[in-house]
């Protein structure tokens, strides 16, 4: 008889790489993507930090439901929430530190 594989969650393997895809990508967007000169600032850092971490909890909550752990997944989104609050208290959207200019 042949013995099954252990399942190993998709969110153990690809949370960080989602993280690092989604705030590359919004990073990238949010520097750029301005009506005047690009530029990296706070702004553009803040919405970075915030994608990767939505990105790497949906990975998680996608995975918890496919394995119908509900509570899992309600305590990764929950997590996010938390996590992009957190960011939007703790990087503020002025720029009290010079920006860098493209």
């Amino acid at each position: 008889m042949k013995k099954k594989k252990a399942y190993k969650p998709l969110s153990q393997r690809n949370a960080a790489n989602d993280f690092v895809r989604g705030a590359l990508a919004s990073g990238i967007v949010a520097a750029i993507a301005r009506n005047d000169a690009p530029r990296l600032d706070r702004a553009a850092a803040r919405a970075a930090l915030q994608s990767g971490v939505v990105l790497a909890a949906v990975t998680i909550a996608a995975d918890a439901l496919q394995q119908r752990r509900y509570f899992r997944a309600a305590l990764a989104a929950a997590g996010a929430a938390a996590s992009v609050y957190a960011l939007q208290s703790l990087l503020p959207a002025g720029d009290a530190v010079p920006s860098i200019e493209f």
